[in-house]
C-alpha cells in the first residue's frame, strides 16, 4: 500500500473513531454505572442487615412490625424499628411471671370506656397513672414476651399479625376519644416501677408531644406511576427537544445512543418533579409533613414505581379538605399514568420525637 493511501486509510478510521467516541462513552458509562450500582447494592445490604440486627437486640429499646406487616385494614405508614424496651440483665423469671405492654401515653385524667382486651387477651388493658401522665398497659406473661422469647415470636409471621392487630386496636379504641403518644409494638416493662421511673424522666417530651398531637391524626399519601408512565414522559420530553434536521445514518446512531442514556435520566428527573409537587401541594393542607423512604414493588403490593411515600399530621377540623386534595392530585395525574392514595387516620408514629414517643 501507497503511503498516501496509508495516510487516507488512517484519516478515514480517525473519522470514523471520532464519530463512534460518543457512543462508546456513552456504552462505557452506562455499564460503569450498572456495576457501580451493584457493588453499591451489595455494601448497603450488608450494612443494613448489620445495623438491623444492633437495633432488634439490643437490650436498650422497643421492636416495631416490620413494613410489611399485614394489617386489618391498608397499609399505614413505615414505621421505623426500635428493640424489645427490657433490662439488659432482667433476673430469673418463673412461667407466672407478669409483665407490662406499654401501647402509648395518655393525660392523666383520661379513662378508658368499656373493656378492652390487650394483645395477651386474659388481660385487660389498664392505666398505670404517674403524676400528670398515665400509661396504657396490660399485662403479659414474660415467658413469651422476654427477651430471648420475643426474638423467635417476631420471626413468627402469625404470632406478630396477631399481636400487631391487638395493638392497633386498643390504640384506635383510644385515640377516639382522647390524644396518644403511641409506643412501638412489644415495648415492654417488667414492673410498675420501671415503667413509672420512664414516665417520670421523659415527662416533659412527653407532655410537649401531647400538647403537639392534640387534635390531630396521621395520614399516608402514597404515588404510583403505572409500568410505562415514566418512560412515556420521558420519550415525549425527549421528542419536544429533538432537532428536525436529517443526520447521517452514523450521527443518527449517536444521537439515538444519546437518547437512551437521556431518557433514563429524565425519567428519574420527572418522577422526582412529579412526588415534589404532590408532596407540597399535600403538605399545604398538613401541620405537619414527612417524608418516608420509597418502597421496592414486593413490599408496596403495587406493579408500578413508588413515587412518594408520604406522611402528614393534619388538623382533625382539616380532614375533609385534605381529603378532598388528595382526590384532587389522583384525578390530576391520572392522565400521566399516576395515582394517589391516601390512608388514615393512624397513630402520629412518623410525629413523636423523643425515645419513648416511637421515634422515626
Amino acid at each position: 500500500m501507497s503511503e498516501e493511501a496509508t495516510r487516507e486509510l488512517q484519516a478515514a478510521v480517525e473519522a470514523l473513531a471520532a464519530e463512534l467516541a460518543p457512543a462508546v462513552v456513552a456504552d462505557a458509562r452506562s455499564d460503569a454505572e450498572a456495576k457501580a450500582r451493584a457493588i453499591l447494592s451489595r455494601e448497603l445490604t450488608r450494612a443494613l442487615l448489620s445495623e438491623t440486627e444492633d437495633v432488634l437486640f439490643s437490650p436498650r429499646g422497643g421492636v416495631s412490625k416490620p413494613r410489611s406487616q399485614p394489617r386489618p385494614k391498608s397499609q399505614p405508614p413505615e414505621q421505623a424499628v426500635e428493640e424489645p424496651r427490657m433490662d439488659p440483665t432482667p433476673p430469673v423469671q418463673d412461667h407466672a411471671a407478669l409483665g407490662l405492654y406499654l401501647y402509648g401515653i395518655v393525660r392523666a385524667d383520661v379513662r378508658i370506656s368499656g373493656d378492652l382486651p390487650g394483645v395477651d387477651p386474659r388481660h385487660r388493658v389498664f392505666l398505670l397513672e404517674g403524676n400528670e401522665l398515665a400509661a396504657i398497659v396490660s399485662s403479659v406473661p414474660l415467658e413469651e414476651f422476654d427477651e430471648e422469647q420475643l426474638r423467635e415470636n417476631l420471626n413468627d409471621v402469625v404470632w406478630l399479625e396477631e399481636k400487631a392487630r391487638a395493638h392497633e386496636e386498643v390504640l384506635e379504641a383510644m385515640l377516639e376519644s382522647t390524644t396518644v403518644v403511641p409506643t412501638r409494638l412489644c415495648t415492654i416493662f417488667r414492673d410498675e416501677k420501671q415503667l413509672r421511673e420512664m414516665m417520670g424522666r421523659e415527662a416533659a417530651g412527653l407532655v410537649e408531644a401531647l400538647e403537639r398531637l392534640d387534635g390531630k391524626s396521621e395520614w399516608g399519601a402514597k404515588a404510583f406511576a403505572e409500568p410505562g408512565a415514566l418512560d412515556r414522559a420521558a420519550a415525549a420530553r425527549a421528542e419536544e427537544q429533538a432537532g428536525g434536521e436529517a443526520l447521517s445514518p452514523g450521527a443518527a446512531y449517536m444521537d439515538r445512543r444519546r437518547r437512551e442514556a437521556r431518557a433514563r435520566e429524565e425519567a428519574e428527573e420527572i418522577a422526582d418533579g412529579w412526588a415534589q409537587q404532590i408532596h407540597e401541594q399535600l403538605a399545604r393542607g398538613a401541620a405537619e409533613a414527612l417524608l418516608n423512604p420509597l418502597q421496592r414493588r414486593e413490599v408496596s403490593g403495587h406493579d408500578g414505581d413508588m413515587l412518594l411515600n408520604g406522611v402528614y399530621l393534619v388538623e382533625d377540623e382539616s380532614v375533609a379538605r385534605f381529603q378532598q386534595l388528595a382526590a384532587e392530585l389522583d384525578q390530576d395525574y391520572r392522565g400521566r399514568g399516576v395515582s394517589v392514595e391516601l390512608t388514615g387516620p393512624w397513630p402520629a408514629y412518623n410525629f413523636v420525637k423523643s425515645s419513648i414517643e416511637s421515634a422515626r
